[in-house]
């Protein structure tokens, strides 16, 4: 059965945002032409049915991270605000703006609150997956993949040996999909803080001043699952018309994606340094989360 982990997040945000715009308890509000959608932009979005665009991307959020709060999608749909010469500061996104989807969102009986937060109703759940059995029957690649017995990062494959982690490390051949998977492990296993020091070749010592920003998280594997499968084991393949794609279908920016593939660059460098037991001054780095 396809679901809509099969599917890349750009063309399922987009086919359910026209199907939207017919359903008449999801409405554009008046002031939806002149808000931003978060204090960390400078200007409205340009795109005149954003408001679908955002329900649908909201609604597919709620769908994997379900329940989920208002507080978790602010994090998820902020972003870092420019103050000039001063470092930038994280800004959460507008909680009116998603307060007002996800109330849409229950009236049109697609999402429903429980405990802990918002999960898709299983009316929702039967619309997001049907509308992604009609998505892949246009893709033959992606058909194919729907009927093996999992798709390739949902359920996420095993976690690597150490012996497979730290050949990658040294060789440098840790690709985005690997990264995808390992995190995910991590996630569930505890603190990142704590895991990464248990990664093969690394020195724990060396991350005890490791900055972790796990409020990122969310955001990065939602740009990764926007990528292909080729974009994700080659990342260089990823020019400007396929990042802006990627920002698209995640709910973000080309600048973050500019960011993610910057710092996940600076990261594979970073790991063959620890594999050598080679680290920077006083054991600091950035991760991308």
């Amino acid at each position: 059965m396809t679901t809509v982990f099969d599917v890349p997040a750009d063309l399922l945000i987009k086919k359910v945002a026209e199907e939207f715009k017919n359903n008449d308890k999801i409405n554009s509000p008046a002031w939806s032409n002149f808000v931003k959608t978060g204090v960390h932009k400078e200007r409205k979005p340009e795109n005149a049915d954003w408001w679908y665009v955002r329900c649908a991307s909201i609604i597919r959020r709620v769908y994997i991270d379900g329940p989920v709060g208002v507080m978790s999608l602010r994090t998820f749909y902020g972003g870092k605000k420019d103050r000039g010469v001063t470092p930038e500061v994280f800004k959460k996104g507008s909680g009116a703006i998603i307060r007002n989807a996800l109330h849409q969102l229950e009236d049109a009986g697609l999402v429903e609150k429980v405990e802990g937060g918002r999960i898709v109703s299983p009316k929702g759940r039967s619309f997001l997956d049907k509308t992604s059995g009609e998505i892949i029957k246009d893709i033959p690649e992606l058909a194919k993949l729907a009927d093996k017995e999992a798709n390739p990062l949902y359920p996420v494959p095993k976690l690597m040996n150490a012996k497979e982690l730290e050949k990658k490390m040294r060789e440098q051949t840790f690709s985005l999909e690997d990264f995808l998977v390992q995190m995910r492990q991590l996630k569930k296993m505890g603190n990142l803080e704590q895991l990464l020091g248990m990664m093969p070749g690394v020195n724990a010592g060396a991350l005890k001043n490791a900055q972790v920003d796990e409020n990122q998280m969310a955001k990065i594997e939602a740009m990764i699952l926007s990528m292909t499968k080729e974009e994700r084991l080659k990342p260089e393949l990823i020019n400007g018309s396929r990042r802006k794609r990627i920002a698209n279908g995640s709910g973000t920016t080309v600048e973050d994606v500019n960011k993610l593939l910057k710092q996940f660059d600076q990261v594979n460098k970073m790991m063959k340094q620890l594999s050598s037991g080679k680290f920077g001054k006083k054991g600091r780095f950035n991760l991308p989360f």
